[in-house]
């Protein structure tokens, strides 16, 4: 009874603060849109990747005419480079040169003289090759042109050593696919054919982050309870320390798993989250980060002296752990992914988008009871703490 009293009140307090309503609930919705506009290039999507076409100038040698050598026209008409390879006949060297730096044309390729004929008798075979401003188009233009010309070389050296008749017989004899399929597939990585989106993301960090943060409302009401002497009055009453302590965490909870509800449906309703077919799982997590919270703020406002040291440190871990985490945006570096495993985040960052790509409910359950461990050992240290520190107040 009296606990649930000490939890009521702590309720009611946090629920007429237009602080903890505008912090704790409109903040985090804030913050999802903002950074999940903001940093969307840092993650997939289901679009399929379009191509940009590269424009090249071919300059022709003189003594050919004027006409494009027909291994090369062939390669341009080639049905797979046609939307990516745009030709245009340049006069000069010079010239393909001054298009390049003014940005007219992407690429340039120099071809020698008697491009064919050369090609025809077995001799080495060249181009030059001129790149232009964009680094993308002229890996693309690279790729194509500099395979090209290996592969003519490779068939001359074959001529070469085997001998033309040899070759052109076993062109002839090797097997036609009649219907050749792509040589690339593109396809998902997560397990159930699906992604997240920078919305899913980091509608799950800032659901951790602000649940975290909801600590500093217990820390809060424990060092106001401590300042104004009120937490003498609650101990001389026939309530122990236990009781003080769970009233503060029922209160605090409550709050905070309403505040979890706030920010789950209004990501879904105001940007379309998904947050996976695991509710009950979800609900889980959320009050194990809530719990974690708590007896976080707990520890350090009882190690602490002074209501803006606690404020601080805690402000400190939480940016820490979600730093480390990927909270803020995916860290590639090993070193930090080996210390974000020791944080609530991560494990509670890893049960969120394994719902959301639909894992395997043996890997959540997993990740969730790695965050459940970690909040049983906070929990208990938490508790040690306030029992030993609370008789001497």
């Amino acid at each position: 009874m009296n606990m649930m009293i000490i939890a009521w009140f702590e309720l009611r307090r946090m629920v007429t603060s237009r602080s903890v309503l505008i912090n704790q609930f409109l903040l985090p919705l804030i913050l999802i849109f903002i950074l999940g506009n903001a940093l969307s290039g840092w993650f997939g999507n289901d679009q399929e990747f379009k191509q940009q076409p590269v424009r090249v100038g071919v300059v022709l040698s003189p003594t050919d005419g004027g006409q494009l050598p027909k291994s090369i026209q062939a390669l341009m008409n080639t049905p797979a480079l046609q939307d990516i390879l745009v030709q245009e006949i340049v006069a000069s060297r010079e010239e393909a040169e001054g298009k390049l730096r003014r940005g007219e044309e992407d690429y340039a390729v120099v071809t020698p003289a008697s491009f064919d004929e050369r090609m025809d008798q077995g001799d080495e075979v060249k181009l030059e090759l001129l790149p232009g401003r964009d680094r993308n188009l002229n890996l693309v233009a690279d790729t194509i042109f500099k395979t090209f010309i290996a592969d003519a070389n490779h068939k001359q050296a074959e001529a070469v050593v085997l001998g033309r008749d040899k070759v052109l017989a076993a062109q002839a004899a090797a097997p036609v696919e009649a219907t050749p399929g792509p040589n690339i597939t593109i396809g998902q990585l997560s397990e159930k054919e699906s992604t997240y989106s920078a919305a899913q993301y980091y509608a799950a960090a800032m659901l951790i982050m602000f649940l975290l943060y909801s600590g500093l409302m217990a820390s809060s009401s424990l060092l106001g309870e401590r300042e104004s002497k009120t937490l003498y009055r609650l101990q001389s009453a026939p309530v122990t320390p236990g009781t003080i302590f769970a009233g503060k965490i029922i209160g605090c909870t409550l709050i905070t798993l309403a505040q979890a509800a706030a920010i789950v449906l209004g990501s879904m309703w105001l940007y379309g989250v998904k947050w996976g077919p695991h509710p009950f799982l979800l609900t889980m997590v959320c009050v194990l980060i809530a719990l974690s919270s708590m007896t976080i703020a707990t520890f350090i406002t009882l190690i602490s002296s002074t209501a803006a040291g606690a404020r601080g440190l805690m402000q400190a871990i939480i940016i820490a752990m979600t730093f480390v985490s990927g909270g803020f945006m995916p860290l590639p570096m090993e070193f930090f992914q080996k210390i974000g495993a020791f944080t609530v985040n991560h494990w509670a960052m890893q049960s969120m988008l394994r719902m959301m790509l639909d894992s395997e409910v043996h890997l959540i359950i997993t990740c969730v009871g790695m965050l459940a461990a970690i909040t049983a050992a906070l929990s208990a240290a938490a508790m040690f703490m306030y029992r030993k520190v609370g008789y001497h107040a």
